[in-house]
């Protein structure tokens, strides 16, 4: 069995990827390790209102639209919110999106693999030329995308991804609940503290209707900060007992699903490629370091990707050499923004979360914009030098 392109994984990236290699009419061939595509849902999945319109996906995908950002400091007991005035984007139907998305993607012409997992690559001459399959599948290909996530299925087999060990991990869970009280429909809400909520990280409140939504918290493991407690689990318990500052909103709620996921934070890996093989989303750490999203930007590299693999098959050219030019374009798209988020990544949790309630409450009335510029991960250092003026000289680079 033979194609032009393999993509491993139909999440977000996998898909991205998929649509526009196909879109070029490249012989795509994409394998799902799961018997369905968006399950298990591993994502709170909120994203913003470009990535619904940019992939001109329909409105059903929305669970919930959102105008609005709180936080909720109970480490100072103060909270603010910042009404943005408009739809910025919202939580979405995760299995309904990347239903469209995979929809899209068959339209244009992509075979689709479920439930057989890609065990190894097939190598040869020291280049990628297909992968082998769990259930012995062995399959040819001119060049393969590796959207597996985290696990990076192909990156670790050829040594492109460091050692879990070595790398800042976030790991969040949540419950989808219902008889929530939300306190705002429209809102995300952040609820901060390193001793009163999580050391490192925060917990959060994503309304789904006037009494659902999605309750959970994220940490961040093998940081220089201790976590007396390791287990994800435990700091959710905590964030849903009777001392926790929702106690109220979700004492009568009850969970009927539970999601949880890990994502790397160390910023896209230094190599996210080889001779035939290119690295996206998850798998070459390409998400944002600060609130945790991913689906908008394993998009974007999802899309990259496959705009690199499809000049490699024009040229027949899938060396080293040719192949190091999708870092380059995936730079241009990072600009400094990512520098800034892993600067902010070192701050100590309290004293993070305590200057940005101090900028939200100073901008939230005169410059609204630049907090949305920190929710999406577009800051310059001119811009997070006017948001945390205090750590100038001391954290940024």
């Amino acid at each position: 069995m033979k194609c032009d392109v393999i993509v491993i994984g139909a999440g977000p990236a996998g898909l991205a990827a998929s649509i526009i290699a196909s879109q070029a009419g490249l012989q795509t061939l994409l394998i799902e390790k799961n018997s369905e595509i968006g399950y298990p849902i591993k994502t709170s999945a909120f994203t913003f209102k470009e990535v619904i319109n940019s992939w001109k996906l329909p409105a059903s995908v929305m669970a919930q639209w959102s105008n609005s950002f709180y936080v909720n400091s109970v480490h100072s007991q103060r909270d603010v919110e910042v009404c943005f005035g408009r739809r910025i984007g919202g939580l979405l139907d995760f299995h309904q999106f990347l239903r469209e998305l995979a929809f899209q993607t068959i339209k244009n012409g992509t075979k689709i693999i479920l439930s057989d997992k890609v065990i190894e690559p097939c190598v040869k001459k020291d280049s990628v030329v297909g992968v082998k399959t769990a259930q012995g599948r062995e399959i040819g290909s001119k060049i393969v995308i590796d959207c597996s996530g985290p696990a990076s299925i192909i990156g670790q087999k050829l040594d492109l991804i460091p050692k879990a060990s070595h790398i800042e991990y976030g790991i969040g869970i949540e419950y989808e609940m219902s008889n929530v009280k939300v306190r705002n429909q429209n809102s995300i809400d952040f609820y901060v503290g390193k001793k009163e909520v999580v050391p490192i990280g925060y917990g959060w409140v994503f309304p789904l209707s006037k009494n659902r939504a999605r309750v959970g918290v994220c940490t961040v493991f093998n940081t220089p900060e201790e976590i007396s407690e390791k287990k994800i689990e435990h700091w959710h318990e905590k964030f849903l007992c009777e001392d926790s500052p929702i106690y109220n909103q979700i004492r009568n709620a009850q969970p009927y699903e539970v999601h949880k996921g890990a994502y790397p934070l160390c910023g896209m890996y230094e190599k996210p490629y080889a001779p035939g093989l290119l690295i996206a989303g998850d798998a070459a750490a390409q998400a944002s370091g600060l609130i945790g999203e991913g689906i908008r930007f394993a998009m974007e590299f999802g899309k990259r990707s496959a705009k690199i693999a499809i000049e490699s098959i024009k040229q027949n050219n899938y060396s080293d050499d040719f192949l190091k030019d999708y870092v380059t374009k995936c730079n241009m798209y990072l600009g400094e923004y990512h520098k800034v988020a892993i600067d902010l990544l070192q701050v100590p949790t309290d004293e993070y979360w305590e200057n940005l309630v101090d900028a939200m409450i100073k901008c939230k009335k005169t410059n609204s914009e630049l907090i949305l510029k920190y929710l999406k991960t577009e800051m310059t250092y001119k811009d997070a030098k006017k948001i945390f003026p205090s750590f100038v000289d001391k954290y940024f680079s």
